[in-house]
């Protein structure tokens, strides 16, 4: 068992998310918390989508930890153009 579970761990990324649940059930994974069961995987994006552009209709995403710079510079900004933005 404990080389099934490395075999997933290295494989989990290239699974389904059907795949990914039979192998999570098949392991009987719970959560650690609690030792209830995994409720299905689903598909999340953690990049965080924005605007670029003169008109902001191009799309675009960055990393979590590069959209904060947008939040933190804000007031800066704002002050920069004499409050309009």
């Amino acid at each position: 068992e404990v080389g099934e579970w490395e075999r997933m761990q290295q494989d989990a990324g290239a699974m389904s998310a059907h795949a990914l649940q039979a192998a999570l059930t098949a392991l009987n994974v719970s959560s650690p918390t609690t030792g209830n069961p995994l409720s299905e995987p689903f598909p999340f994006n953690l990049m965080f989508q924005t605007s670029i552009g003169p008109t902001g209709t191009s799309p675009a995403f960055l990393r979590p930890e590069t959209a904060q710079g947008i939040f933190t510079n804000f007031r800066r900004l704002l002050d920069y153009n004499g409050g309009r933005l």
